[in-house]
């Protein structure tokens, strides 16, 4: 057997270790791109990443918005529109940008399409860019920028679109 390289012992070490990351998370599907700019790498869990809402969600009292109040469109849903929610596939930290002081990748009312970047998942220092599956309208954004999140847990609102 030929002796390996450091540089492949070093790419056999990494791939052991997504392959224990992916184990860990009964994640199904890995892709990993080389960029100019580094590696992006895109994980993917057996089920489906969004859930059917089938009511009407329910829109809280509006409260007279306070001088530091964000400025939010307010989603006005209907009894016979279903919205979906977009869930995190894995543990990491929620990212609304690619670099700190750059414009989010999605705001509310932004319509995406199947590959559109949604947002990053930092875990183990990996950015995982979470894509768009499907037509969309965003409608609500669930998490705040740079929070910790688990699997399942809800990131966006959104309206699917033909």
């Amino acid at each position: 057997m030929p002796k390996r390289s450091e540089e492949q012992k070093e790419l056999l070490e990494e791939l052991r270790e997504l392959a224990e990351f992916m184990r860990e998370y009964e994640l199904t599907e890995l892709e990993v791109e080389h960029t100019e700019y580094g590696r992006n790498v895109r994980m993917r869990r057996g089920g489906p990443e969004v859930v059917p809402l089938t009511a009407a969600v329910p829109q809280p009292a509006a409260a007279a918005p306070g001088p530091a109040a964000e400025q939010r469109p307010e989603p006005t849903p209907t009894t016979q529109e279903a919205l979906e929610v977009i869930t995190a596939p894995m543990v990491g930290t929620f990212y609304r940008s690619p670099r700190p002081g750059d414009p989010p990748f999605v705001e509310i009312g932004s319509r995406v399409q199947p590959g559109d970047v949604l947002c990053i998942i930092e875990a183990m220092k990996l950015m995982n860019h979470i894509e768009a599956e499907f037509p969309a309208e965003i409608v609500e954004i669930l998490v705040e920028n740079a929070t910790m999140v688990e699997y399942g847990t809800p990131l966006f609102r959104v309206r699917r679109l033909s």
